[in-house]
């Protein structure tokens, strides 16, 4: 009988007391005069391979491979206006920030086509 005094006793001053938990600061977004989303924890520049209504491919060095998922709010970028996937050519040149979900997959959050660079390209002898 007293060991069901003591577990009501317990439970009624935990009601009264309950437990403090430390709360989460949270930081509110900043505004990125650059464009690139603020919620994007990984940019990754690579090359466009594939891209279906869950995954996304690109080509990274040395002949790898990434694939991340893609979600309604996934934004493609060619030009500086939106774009669809469908319009990314393959082996184009892109560069994708990427942020994790709860289970730590990658998800893109923002794809743009790469403009190569002028100087890079090899000149032709006249």
């Amino acid at each position: 009988m007293t060991c069901i005094a003591n577990l009501a006793l317990a439970l009624m001053l935990l009601q009264y007391y309950p437990q403090s938990y430390p709360r989460q600061r949270t930081v509110p977004p900043q505004a990125n005069p650059q464009g690139s989303n603020t919620d994007a924890v990984a940019t990754f520049n690579g090359t466009f391979k594939v891209a279906d209504k869950k995954y996304l491919t690109i080509g990274v060095e040395q002949g790898q491979t990434m694939r991340m998922y893609i979600t309604s709010s996934t934004k493609f970028i060619r030009d500086g206006k939106p774009a669809k996937a469908s319009e990314f050519q393959h082996d184009e040149n892109v560069t994708v920030d990427a942020a994790r979900d709860a289970r730590m997959n990658l998800i893109a959050v923002r794809v743009e086509v790469v403009k190569p660079d002028k100087a890079a390209e090899p000149k032709a002898d006249k």
